[in-house]
């Protein structure tokens, strides 16, 4: 038996940064699978990977029009290069969801507390702040009625973080705060509603090089991060992230939404 019933993101167009691997990909992929008909992805350097993921979405929405971007995170013109080239790209004037993934997250840039350098703050607020700032101001003036703007956040943002990710729990509480401003600021304006998404511990790259020969580590991580006593997959945080993206969450603007199976001893409130 068919079905009539449209897809929710048909016809729309979608931004996601560091949409190559990880959550990134599982997102763009989500969104593929919800009916979106244009979708860029950004990448640092892994060129591959981004094909990858390119190959993957066309493999579930053969007409969707989709495109690798190489981008910065911390380039002064990350934000401006990013949507001018997503537009080129994708061959369209208009954008109607923008998911920042992309972050400064991995394990060599993280500082202990009392070996915190300015270099290394400077380098986790300006990724993680300033470059959703950045690609969100560039963006606006593209994003039509009903849009959305998400951002990838984390648990961290809303926890006691230890040595040595204090500084990346900053930039991930300064990420949550600037999207309620912005929630504010601009849904009457423009109609479109701006949330945050905090996963938990999620099985990525970054997590297993963090974990790599630590096996009680590791076991400590799956059994104690979650009510189900394992860890996180990319696809149960881009499940949120197409909700959010849909007409369905539309009364959700300014939001912190966890997406972390009930991170254990810490219920997200």
């Amino acid at each position: 038996m068919t079905t009539t019933i449209p897809a929710p993101l048909v016809g729309k167009a979608a931004l996601i940064t560091g949409g190559s691997r990880g959550i990134g990909a599982a997102i763009a992929i989500e969104l593929a699978c919800k009916g979106a008909a244009a979708i860029a992805i950004t990448y640092v350097d892994n060129l591959p990977a981004a094909e990858n993921a390119l190959s993957r979405i066309r493999a579930i929405s053969p007409n969707a029009n989709c495109t690798a971007i190489k981008a910065d995170l911390l380039s002064p013109s990350f934000g401006e290069d990013t949507v001018k080239a997503t537009l080129s790209n994708l061959k369209t004037s208009h954008l109607d969801i923008i998911v920042n993934n992309a972050a400064i997250s991995d394990m060599r840039y993280q500082e202990p507390f009392e070996e915190m350098t300015y270099k290394g703050f400077e380098r986790m607020m300006r990724g993680n702040g300033w470059g959703p700032i950045q690609l969100i101001r560039a963006a606006l003036p593209h994003i039509r009625p009903g849009g959305r703007i998400i951002n990838i956040s984390s648990t961290s943002s809303k926890r006691p973080n230890l040595d040595p990710v204090m500084a990346y729990g900053m930039s991930k509480a300064a990420l949550d705060s600037i999207t309620r401003s912005l929630a504010v600021k601009y849904a009457a304006e423009k109609k479109i509603t701006i949330n945050s998404v905090s996963p938990g511990p999620t099985e990525t790259d970054l997590l297993a090089q963090t974990l790599r020969g630590d096996e009680k580590l590791a076991s400590n991580v799956a059994q104690g991060s979650t009510a189900e006593k394992r860890s996180g997959k990319p696809e149960d945080v881009a499940g949120v992230v197409g909700f959010l993206a849909s007409d369905e969450a539309r009364w959700i603007n300014g939001n912190h939404v966890p997406a972390s199976g009930g991170r254990a001893g810490i219920m997200d409130m």
